[in-house]
């Protein structure tokens, strides 16, 4: 497709290089161009958008090859059913037919197309269409078909935020609203059209709305104020070369030099202005140049010219319908007759120009311009109440995610901080365990070390008495056996009582409330007795225990018994280290 299109756009510059070459090459030659192009082998749809782009760049230059090129793309789109192609060459036709001051053909046209965009459901040419078939309504005089089609298109520009769109359309209900003599309301939207072409940087829209507003200040007498608007509007229109729009500032200024009576300026501005529309062959500005000319002329007392000025302006405007030129020519006209003493024929025009008045804001219009009014303000309103709901909507939503986010942050906090605090307190228990650990350990070190210590002194203690009473037993042969005996003794006690008390010790560190609760239980049992039931908690073995305490198995075994009784499991077959393994 992207061939297909760069072949169609290289067909419609070609067809404008041969239309607009000048004139040497003629009509003739910019026909056969057309002719030789068209037959080459192209896709219909194209050779229609071809068409259709020819008439609009032929539309200012070359009216009539523009006409050709639309009605060629009329027939070929009908052919193909190519309704898209249709409606856009409908539309280049009603343009034209607006450009030869056609305008009830130009009303047709733009219906025809609008009606094929309604079906297409294509937003944008639809408002395009609204409003072109809004502006043509207003110059015929039928304003609520005008506003009707103004507020349809408004609806839709607004919709898709097109601002150039709504300025546009502003710019047509500022002039019905003038016509119809609302000069507030004609402000008000001709004000807020030029806010939004000077937001856009529109300086064409610019200076349209700079010298409609000057209009509404003319009629409303405030001949300095709308002077000012209408340089305004003619500075930007030289500027930027707009011909035909500072034609209209130069007849706009000259009827405001014509209210303040400064005939000379006046003359100079509305003889420019009539020299630039027959220039141009604009025959709507040429019916209003007529028209300031007849003024000019009943003001300097010059009725007959003026009245020739007049009827022609008045056959211009019938021609054209453009039916407010009319209105007011009639006006002006019986002012003339009235001013001649001629009562008849000025209350004959005076009575056409109320009956054109009243039929143009007849009761039933004026109604249903007031309805068509209510309805847009009525859907804007519920627009507007809708979109408020949506954010009041939104909002609350926003508001009820930002409380729940609050409340999940604010728990996660607590929390994050519970779980910190409590990590803090096992740190801390966890630090002041392993400090007392260490203390524990420190002490059993110290109490360990202590031990060895006493254990030394006590062991260097021993030898030495038991040196000192091996040298005494040599002095006295015959006692030797019985001393022998008695450093034996001395020996086997002094081991026990050692290794007891180390024992004890370490066994304590491991079951520190184990004697405290056999006592408890058990008070009769005796020191010795105790012991026994540490090492049994140990499951140590009759002979491991004998080794320990120097003591027989038998004796050992007696002991045992004895402890059975005492612990009240004599009479069972409970095994002796479970009964005390169970203990703690």
């Amino acid at each position: 497709m992207g061939g297909k299109h760069a072949i169609a756009t290289i067909l419609v510059f070609a067809l404008v290089g041969a239309l607009l070459v000048g004139p040497m090459n003629g009509q003739a030659s910019g026909i056969d161009s057309l002719i030789r192009i068209t037959r080459q082998p192209q896709e219909t749809r194209e050779r229609i958008s071809a068409y259709n782009s020819l008439a609009s760049e032929l539309r200012l230059s070359d009216r009539y090859k523009a006409a050709e090129m639309a009605e060629k793309a009329v027939t070929m789109a009908i052919g193909a059913d190519d309704k898209i192609g249709l409606a856009a060459a409908l539309t280049i036709k009603g343009q034209l037919s607006e450009d030869a001051d056609d305008f009830s053909d130009a009303l047709n046209y733009y219906h025809k197309a609008l009606d094929i965009y309604l079906e297409l459901d294509s937003e944008e040419d639809i408002a395009r269409l609204h409003s072109m078939a809004g502006s043509v309504s207003k110059t015929l005089g039928n304003y609520d078909k005008a506003i009707e089609h103004c507020h349809a298109g408004l609806r839709v520009y607004e919709k898709l935020n097109n601002k150039t769109g709504i300025a546009y359309i502003y710019r047509i209900l500022g002039s019905i609203y003038k016509y119809k003599g609302d000069y507030d309301k004609s402000l008000h939207y001709y004000f807020n059209g030029l806010g939004l072409n000077e937001e856009l940087g529109n300086r064409s829209g610019m200076a349209n709305a700079y010298n409609n507003i000057g209009i509404v200040y003319l009629l409303m007498r405030d001949i300095e104020q709308a002077l000012d608007y209408y340089r305004k509007s003619l500075e930007i229109n030289l500027a930027d070369g707009f011909e035909a729009e500072a034609s209209i500032n130069y007849g706009n200024i000259g009827v405001a030099y014509l209210e303040l009576g400064m005939m000379d300026s006046a003359m100079h501005y509305i003889s420019k202005r009539h020299s630039l529309v027959i220039q141009m062959n604009d025959r709507k500005g040429m019916a209003t140049s007529l028209e300031s000319l007849g003024d000019y002329y009943l003001k300097s007392g010059d009725n007959d010219r003026a009245l020739d000025y007049y009827r022609q302006a008045l056959a211009q405007s019938r021609i054209l319908g453009i039916l407010e030129t009319t209105k007011s020519t009639l006006k002006s006209m019986s002012d003339l007759y009235e001013a001649k003493g001629d009562y008849m024929t000025s209350l004959a025009y005076y009575k056409a120009f109320v009956n054109l008045r009243d039929s143009i804001l007849n009761q039933e219009t004026v109604r249903r311009i007031e309805q068509i009014e209510m309805e847009y303000v009525y859907d804007k309103e519920t627009q507007e109440h809708q979109l408020r709901e949506q954010k009041q909507k939104i909002i609350r939503t926003i508001i009820y995610i930002t409380l729940i986010f609050s409340v999940l942050t604010l728990f996660l906090f607590f929390w994050l901080q519970n779980i910190k605090l409590k990590q803090k307190g096992l740190q801390e228990k966890a630090l002041n365990l392993e400090r007392q650990q260490l203390k524990s350990e420190v002490t059993f070190k110290d109490k360990e070390l202590f031990s060895k210590a006493l254990y030394l002194a006590e062991k260097n203690q021993l030898i030495n008495d038991i040196t000192r009473r091996l040298n005494k037993a040599m002095a006295d042969p015959g006692g030797i056996k019985n001393t022998i005996k008695d450093i034996l003794k001395d020996l086997r006690f002094s081991s026990n009582i050692q290794t007891w008390e180390e024992f004890e010790y370490i066994f304590l560190k491991v079951h520190p409330d184990f004697f405290n609760t056999l006592v408890k239980r058990f008070p009769d049992l005796s020191p010795n007795e105790r012991r026994l039931c540490a090492f049994l908690k140990l499951n140590l073995s009759t002979k491991d225990i004998s080794n320990i305490t120097h003591q027989s198995s038998h004796t050992l075994t007696v002991a045992r018994t004895r402890l059975r009784k005492k612990l009240g499991i004599a009479n069972t077959g409970e095994n002796l280290s479970s009964f005390l393994s169970q203990l703690q």
